[in-house]
């Protein structure tokens, strides 16, 4: 009788021990990126996709910039690049999840802040957190929409 409660125990001990650990594990299907339907910026359809990663959107500056009126500079040296608005600018680093806008017009910045995601370069395009063009925005709501299957940014000053 003694082994018997003795096998429960164990077996008990072990059940719980295990069965935690493999319903927390996380799905490697996490880090993949996945591919939305369309980026529509100032009501206009782009041709480039935006990426999910970590349940963060990215989008690519460089397209996205241009339609907004935006400038993207590129620094190489530091994987670096700026995107700047007419009153806002923001400078972010490839691998680091840190950004702040910087007024161009006036005295002040937004706090660092993360967005989910560090950019990315992906062939050669670098891919940022979509809220950073609401961020140098000025954190206007109407300057990005995310949906299912679509990203809408605007340029709300225009």
């Amino acid at each position: 009788m003694k082994k018997l409660w003795l096998m429960v125990i164990c077996t008990l001990a072990f059940a719980v021990y295990i069965f935690p650990a493999a319903a927390s594990g996380r799905s490697s299907d996490e880090d993949k990126p996945v591919i939305q339907q369309s980026i529509i910026v100032n009501n206009e359809k782009i041709s480039d996709y935006p990426v999910i990663m970590n349940k963060c959107v990215l989008v690519p500056a460089r397209s996205v910039s241009d339609k907004l009126g935006f400038t993207v500079t590129w620094d190489k040296a530091n994987q670096a690049a700026t995107v700047e608005s007419d009153t806002m600018k923001c400078t972010m680093t490839v691998g680091e999840d840190l950004y702040s806008a910087i007024s161009t017009v006036a005295i002040g910045m937004t706090a660092p802040t993360q967005l989910g995601s560090a950019p990315l370069l992906i062939n050669n395009n670098l891919y940022i957190p979509a809220e950073v063009f609401r961020l140098i925005q000025g954190n206007d709501p109407d300057a990005l929409t995310i949906t299912d299957t679509q990203i809408i940014i605007k340029n709300v000053s225009k």
